[in-house]
């Protein structure tokens, strides 16, 4: 069984370089998509559940945590935490929204970078095809 021709190797290289590109392209969309939908979590931030004890006994609350001092306080200081409330609260569902496209967009730059990297072993790919042709030209021409 004979391999493929050279134009057919070029003719799959075409279709999987467009199919990657019409790929990223969704993506891209997709991440666009979230961006509009509303405010994203912190780059960094999560949100943990504390435990806390008041006059009525011990209670959970959330809030916003981080590495670094990202969240600016009321005196305007930065801190590593900021209050969110209690689980259900409208500030507590708002912050899982945040975080759920936050995390949604994170996974989406990742498969980004994925197809970069198949389209980068594409580029290399048709330039090593391009060097193979340029060889057999000058082998053929050679012998003649």
């Amino acid at each position: 069984m004979k391999g493929k021709t050279q134009e057919q190797k070029q003719s799959d290289l075409a279709i999987r370089i467009d199919n990657l590109q019409k790929k990223r392209v969704e993506i891209e969309q997709e991440i666009e998509e979230l961006n509009n939908l509303g405010e994203l979590a912190p780059d960094g931030a999560w949100i943990v559940r504390y435990r806390a004890k008041g006059t009525g006994g011990a209670y959970w609350y959330y809030k916003w945590q981080s590495k670094q001092a990202i969240f600016i306080t009321k005196k305007g200081n930065y801190s590593c935490h900021k209050y969110i409330g209690k689980a259900g609260s409208k500030a507590f569902l708002k912050a899982v929204e945040m975080m759920e496209r936050r995390t949604k967009i994170e996974a989406l730059q990742q498969i980004q970078h994925t197809l970069d990297l198949g389209l980068m072993d594409l580029v290399e790919e048709s330039t090593r095809m391009k060097k193979n042709d340029q060889k057999e030209s000058s082998n053929s021409k050679t012998r003649k």
